[in-house]
Order: structure tokens, then C-alpha cells, then sequence
């Protein structure tokens, strides 16, 4: 299912008139999910098209609603991401560049949330994984739900006063959410996922991006 396109921040390529063309980005969304943050840190000033799977992203990018997709691939501590790995097997997309990204996870609660533990954790497997250890020593008891997106977990612990949701701290800025704690996944500095950026076969990547680069998303405080 396609969202309603955004527009995100810095460059673009020119169109044949001369004026800009911002490049129409597929990730998972909504807006907020660590691949919405490693589409905008690749092409800049984009169109968004935020998808609610990753499979999605895919048939966005194939029935041209996208110019490009970029996709989660692999995480340093938690390995592939299942999801992309199995459409990766029999889409004819191309690969057309490469970005890695930092991840820093917070957990958030809605600001109408008490400090009882959480009944329930939400977020996306990946996230889950990456701080399985944590989540164990810390809230040992609290059901883990899991959706499709980190930033989906941000919508449901906005919902649930008795959740939390494991995702980046900016979504507690985009879902007005508190922050209970920072860091806390499993690798420390070193975790880090990467993203690949898909075509058709028949676009090219413009010179003005980057064939690879690596960016950070960092968990700057608690208040």
C-alpha cells in the first residue's frame, strides 16, 4: 500500500527545463523508520513514498509509483534482514548503491504512560533482536509484540499506555512520545545496518549520489 508522498530535506537532479527533479524514494515507512532516515542521508531533497512492508517497496519501485527503494539488508549484530534477502531472490530490480547506517535505539513511552513496567514492547524483529539481551535483563516479563517497522512500534506506544516501543529517538519528536532510556541495543557503537538502493534496470543512479557512504543515528538525550 502507498502513503501519501512527503517531501524531505537537501539535493537533486535537474530535470531537461533545468529545474530540480526530486528523485520519488520508496522505503519502509512511515515516516520516522531508520530506512526513512537512510533514503534521505543517500539522495537528500526527495519524495517520499513510504511503504508498510518491505515487500512493498519492491512493487513500488516495479510499477514505477518510485524511482528508487532503498531497503534493509543486514545488520551487524543480528545478521540479514529476512524479509529483503527473500525478495532480493526474484525480483529483477537492480542494486544501484549502498548506505550504512549507525543505529542507536531508544525506548519510548507515551508521555501519558506511568513508570509501572510496560505491559507490552513493540517494534520490528531487526530492532527486537538487536536488543534481545536488554529487553530479557530489563523487562523479563513484558510480552514482546512485534510489527512491521520500528516507527509502527512509535504509533502503538503512542496508543497503549501500558507499551513501549523500540525505535529511534526521532520518533519520539514525530509521535510525541517520552524517552525512557537510550543506547540500548546489544552492540553498543558498533551496531549497524545496511541499505541497498533499487531501480528498474533501465535507471541509472545520477553522478550526484553516492555509490556507497556511511551515516549515524545516534540517541543524543533523554528529556
Amino acid at each position: 500500500m502507498v502513503a501519501a508522498a512527503a517531501t524531505t530535506s537537501t539535493s537533486a537532479a535537474s530535470g531537461a527545463n533545468g529545474t530540480r527533479q526530486l528523485p520519488r524514494v520508496a522505503f519502509l515507512g512511515p515516516l520516522g523508520t531508520y530506512s526513512h532516515q537512510a533514503a534521505t542521508d543517500f539522495f537528500g531533497e526527495c519524495e517520499c513514498v513510504p511503504q508498510e512492508r518491505i515487500a512493498d517497496v519492491f512493487t513500488a519501485v516495479s510499477a514505477s509509483t518510485a524511482t528508487y527503494g532503498v531497503v534493509p539488508i543486514e545488520n551487524s549484530s543480528f545478521g540479514p534482514v529476512a524479509e529483503t534477502v527473500e525478495q532480493l531472490r526474484t525480483s529483477e530490480l537492480a542494486l544501484r548503491g549502498m548506505t550504512a547506517l549507525r543505529i542507536g535505539h531508544a525506548l519510548l513511552a507515551s508521555k501519558q504512560a506511568t513508570e509501572a513496567p510496560p505491559r507490552r514492547v513493540y517494534s520490528h524483529e531487526q530492532a527486537l533482536g538487536q536488543c534481545r539481551r536488554y529487553l530479557i535483563e530489563r523487562y523479563p516479563d513484558t510480552e514482546i509484540v512485534q510489527v512491521n517497522s520500528t516507527a509502527k512500534a512509535a504509533q502503538e506506544a503512542a496508543q497503549d499506555p501500558e507499551g513501549m516501543a523500540v525505535c529511534s529517538y526521532k520518533c519520539a519528536e514525530v509521535y510525541d512520545l517520552r524517552v525512557v532510556d537510550r543506547d540500548i541495543q546489544d552492540a553498543g557503537e558498533t551496531n549497524t545496518t545496511r541499505f541497498v538502493v533499487l531501480s528498474k534496470a533501465s535507471t541509472t543512479l545520477p553522478n550526484a549520489y553516492p555509490v556507497s557512504q556511511t551515516s549515524s543515528s545516534p540517541v543524543e538525550k533523554t528529556t
